[in-house]
């Protein structure tokens, strides 16, 4: 194995590269995130070499059991087991119980796959509080759409290109359809108001809607429109 092999993790999902070797027996994968994760190289398996990469992997250290003499005459190596194996950080208990370094690094191992899952929690909460903001905010501006009031001007020179040819009970018949296909459109939209501007005139087309009004589309509410703005000549139709 060498730094920037590309592995797996044999009793884990993932992978990564190596990034750098410890005492131990332990390499440090850096995974897709970015992260360095400590893990024993028997639970690792190399799946792509790094061929431009000759840094070789350091020497394990020789295994001193408790209490021997060091081999070495250097007074700097003059040390017992049990200060070896400090000296190269490894944690122990009492003195007397070495902790397992390959189960510290599963420890930290999972407490970054906690962090990740964490961030992809937080991510997903914060993704569907925008969903709700945005479905709040289509309901609001569904809900004020339906209060403004729709306006169809049935006068002929206003839907109609020309007259031409047309008779006055031609005219009438094309500005009712007008009407009806309005009336369609939003038939479904409760509480939707439309004003018709038919104009004073002698009242035939105003009586003509009534009518349909009355017949087509009985669950409707009707009144005149507002004098101010449209004086005589329009009626409000309110959708029920």
């Amino acid at each position: 194995m060498n730094i920037g092999d590309k592995v797996r993790f044999l009793n884990d999902v993932g992978g990564g590269k190596i990034s750098a070797f410890r005492p131990g027996g332990i390499v440090l994968v850096e995974d897709e995130d970015g992260f360095d994760v400590p893990v024993h190289e028997s639970e690792i398996v190399v799946i792509e070499t790094n061929h431009l990469n000759f840094v070789k992997k350091p020497k394990p250290a020789p295994k001193i059991e408790y209490g021997a003499e060091p081999a070495s005459k250097n007074p700097a190596e003059a040390m017992s087991g049990k200060e070896y194996l400090k000296s190269k950080g490894v944690v122990q208990k009492n003195d007397d119980e070495e902790v397992d370094e390959n189960l510290e690094a599963r420890v930290i191992r999972l407490e970054m796959t906690v962090r990740k899952l964490q961030m992809q929690l937080d991510r997903l909460m914060d993704e569907k509080a925008t969903k709700e903001k945005q479905k709040v905010e289509a309901r609001q501006a569904r809900k004020q759409e339906k209060n403004e009031i729709v306006e169809v001007d049935l006068h002929a020179h206003e839907i109609l290109e020309s007259t031409a040819g047309m008779s006055a009970g031609d005219i009438k018949q094309y500005q009712l359809s007008v009407f009806h296909k309005t009336m369609d459109e939003h038939l479904k939209e409760k509480g939707r108001k439309i004003v018709f501007i038919h104009g004073k005139g002698d009242g035939v087309l105003r009586k003509a809607i009534i009518d349909d009004l009355k017949y087509y589309y009985k669950t409707c509410e009707y009144q005149d429109a507002s004098f101010q703005q449209y004086g005589f000549g329009a009626t409000m139709v309110i959708i029920h």
